[in-house]
């Protein structure tokens, strides 16, 4: 494992990437300080679940009993 500065890792964030990737782990240090660890993904981890069931939307009341627009025409006036 090795370390790098967050100035460094900054200056050259495709290259370390490319080095994680690759296996390499980093940690990031912040004045002489751990911050992070980068390290590679497993990516045989990663999968798309089908949800267990559907979700039945409800269908809301509206919020006014006027037409949004009439309130609107109202409120404005003649300035518009």
């Amino acid at each position: 494992m090795e370390t790098i500065s967050v100035s460094k890792l900054k200056a050259h964030i495709s290259a370390e990437l490319k080095r994680v990737e690759r296996g390499i782990e980093l940690i990031v240090m912040e004045h002489k300080r751990p911050v992070a660890k980068l390290s590679p993904v497993n990516t045989d981890a990663f999968f798309i679940r089908e949800p267990a069931c559907r979700y039945a939307y409800k269908s809301l009341d509206p919020l006014v009993s006027t037409d949004p627009l009439q309130l609107l025409e109202e409120e404005r006036g003649e300035q518009w």
